[in-house]
């Protein structure tokens, strides 16, 4: 019998073998990573508890961690090179998809700790697998469209979950996309593993800057991966504010499928809009703000792909390796950490410059594309395979999910069709701190927001600390969120920026609708109130505002400065309600100032901290309305504030 030689791998495999795969499961590691991003802002504020200090040690800890997951997965498959092989990624994945699936069963401490574990794993696994694409011809390429197309991936599977994560809901909804990730990354890994070894196919080197996949992601978890913030700054309904970003981060990933090089004319021009549309999408308003995110997502995937390409590989060695991806990982939340912190220890200059100069070192690190003393074994042209079809395929589903999630995200806010009257009297009005969605038990329970809001029947909700895309709440759209939720037509005020503020919600119209800037005065936040009028069911107009002052106990001074210029701002003219957290309690000034001005109090307990009131800092005020009940609702606890429920009648 005579024996068959094996096929030559050149011969049976066609040119493009093997990129679908690379770029996919970069693509499904992006998705995962980002998310658990976004789940590490949650899991730091239990942190935070114990002070800026002790939360900002354990994010720098969690994400340096990443160096040790990458040297420990090497070690795990003796890659001593340094340089991961297929089995890498595949082990990696294995673990990743296990921890997703062991968050996804946890909550309270234990989902604290395993959590931020699985941070450290999401990060480090991609590094590896950014590393493992890119350190090959063209594959820095084919690294940055997978890097691409996985941001338009987790738009698009926000978008259907109405940006509340799969990774906080206890129901089927999280559990099926928690194995549908899990899973997919582990059988596209070992579909990598089996055509690397049918095709001898391993990357030849590691990328030298590799570093810039840590200020991707920041950008990525920001803005670029963020529908939430895109519609907080730009006005713009979440659906059709997520469907611009999917189609444009679409034609991004498109335009890198070109075969050829980027001119060098081109390289520096996106180089230079993508450090402007990263600050016009931070500084801007409006359409300017989503044409911006536009821009960015037209020119991210150009910057990256140069930036990845190897033309020369990085150091050999585990060592080396673990330190490259414990800078990603830095990299990854130091931006994100300096700005969110400015919020609670004011930066000397505006935040919003830290992101821009993120986006400035992503930037500049694609502008160089050739390195001096090239090695021609990983030196490349960087060309694409002409025959890339099966890669494009690979933009439809992120596409496919943000049509499908358009219809849950569509809710407006500024309206939606209600009565233009309020029911009969008595009226029920819930004031609510909302803690940006994140609870003392460790979650973001919106569900359990709604359902305690919608078992008291509202006639109108005043809330404070609602975000529409804080990194450090989850990114979630809260306000969309509950308004399409509860049914409810909605209003939102800005506070410490455009993601952050005070809300009103009601069953009925909300008309003359005006947002007071509060005076900052010894800061360290920027605060607003948001006034607006709601007819009752006898054609009455009763005014109701929403505000949140200063907190820090010394900051009376300018407690009293913001009530002052929110009184000058917005004359009473009964019937009228005020309600939110003022940080102030009984018998003190800023308590003492309302009364003075005719406002009487509603009877109610303590409100804060959540898990044990010994504070009452939550209050409902009117003038021109009795309040007929006022009571603390004290189980169940989502927020770090207790909830406040009013019913009263409008006239003395």
């Amino acid at each position: 019998m005579t024996s068959t030689p094996p096929a030559d791998p050149a011969v049976r495999t066609p040119p493009d073998a093997g990129t679908p795969t690379r770029v996919w499961l970069v693509a499904l590691l992006t998705v995962m990573c980002v998310e658990m991003i976004r789940a590490s802002g949650p899991l730091l504020d239990r942190a935070f508890a114990a002070g800026v200090v002790n939360a900002a040690l354990t994010a720098l800890g969690t994400y340096a961690a990443a160096g040790l997951v990458a040297a420990l997965l090497l070690l795990a498959v003796g890659r001593t090179s340094g340089t991961p092989d297929a089995r890498t990624l595949l082990v990696g994945s294995a673990v990743l998809g296990t921890l997703r699936l062991v968050v996804q069963a946890l909550d309270g401490a234990a989902l604290f700790v395993v959590g931020l574990v699985a941070v450290a794993v999401a990060v480090g696994v991609l590094t590896l697998a950014v590393a493992f694409v890119a350190g090959r011809p063209a594959g820095g390429r084919q690294a940055a469209i997978g890097l691409v197309i996985g941001c338009g991936l987790s738009v698009g599977l926000q978008l259907v979950l109405g940006t509340w994560d799969a990774v906080w809901r206890d129901g089927w909804t999280g559990w099926v996309v928690a194995v549908v990730l899990a899973v997919g990354v582990v059988v596209t890994a070992r579909g990598l593993v089996a055509f690397t070894a049918a095709s001898s196919s391993e990357a030849t080197g590691r990328p030298r800057r590799l570093w810039v996949l840590g200020l991707f992601l920041a950008l990525a978890a920001m803005i670029v991966a963020n529908p939430a913030f895109v519609a907080s700054q730009s006005g713009v309904a979440l659906g059709w504010a997520g469907l611009v970003v999917v189609v444009a981060n679409a034609l991004g990933a498109w335009t890198l499928l070109r075969p050829d090089p980027w001119p060098g004319a081109v390289r520096v021009a996106a180089a230079v809009l993508l450090v402007a549309g990263v600050g016009c999408a931070l500084w801007l308003t409006g359409i300017a703000a989503l044409a911006a995110v536009v821009v960015l997502q037209l020119t991210l995937g150009i910057v990256l792909s140069t930036a990845l390409s190897a033309h020369r590989p990085a150091p050999r060695g585990i060592p080396r390796t673990g330190a490259a991806t414990l800078v990603v990982g830095l990299g990854t939340i130091g931006p994100l950490l300096l700005y969110m912190l400015d919020y609670d220890v004011p930066l000397p200059v505006d935040n919003v410059w830290v992101i821009v100069l993120a986006a400035l070192g992503l930037a500049l690190s694609g502008l160089r594309r050739r390195t001096p003393g090239a090695v021609p074994a990983i030196t490349s042209p960087d060309r694409l395979p002409a025959r890339t079809s099966s890669v494009r395929l690979l933009i439809l589903p992120a596409v496919v999910l943000a049509v499908v999630g358009l219809v849950p995200s569509t809710t407006s806010t500024t309206g939606s069709d209600v009565p233009e009257r309020a029911a009969d009297e008595p009226l029920t009005l819930v004031d609510w701190n909302l803690h940006y969605g994140v609870s003392p038990l460790t979650a973001v329970d919106l569900e359990g927001i709604a359902a305690t809001i919608e078992a008291q029947d509202p006639d109108v909700v005043t809330l404070q600390e609602v975000q529409r895309g804080w990194v450090f709440g989850g990114g979630s759209d809260m306000a969309t969120w509950l308004a399409h939720r509860l049914d409810m037509t909605i209003h939102v005020a800005p506070a410490a920026d455009h993601q952050f503020g005070n809300a009103v919600l009601a069953r009925s119209e909300l008309t003359d609708v005006v947002v007071h800037p509060l005076p900052y005065g010894a800061g360290p936040q920027s605060r607003s109130a948001l006034s607006t009028t709601l007819t009752t069911a006898d054609g009455t107009p009763l005014r109701v505002t929403s505000i949140h002052t200063q907190h820090r106990e010394s900051n009376t001074p300018t407690r009293l400065e913001q009530l002052e210029a929110w009184a000058q701002a917005e004359p009473v003219t009964p019937p009228a309600v005020l309600a939110g957290d003022l940080n102030a309690e009984p018998a003190w000034p800023e308590i003492e100032l309302l009364e003075a001005a005719g406002w009487v109090p509603a009877e109610d307990g303590l409100t804060s901290p959540a898990a044990d009131p010994e504070h009452k800092i939550d209050w409902v005020f009117g003038q021109g309305v009795t309040f007929t009940e006022a009571t603390v609702l004290t189980e169940p606890q989502q927020s770090d504030h207790l909830p406040l429920v009013a019913r009263f009648t409008v006239g003395d």
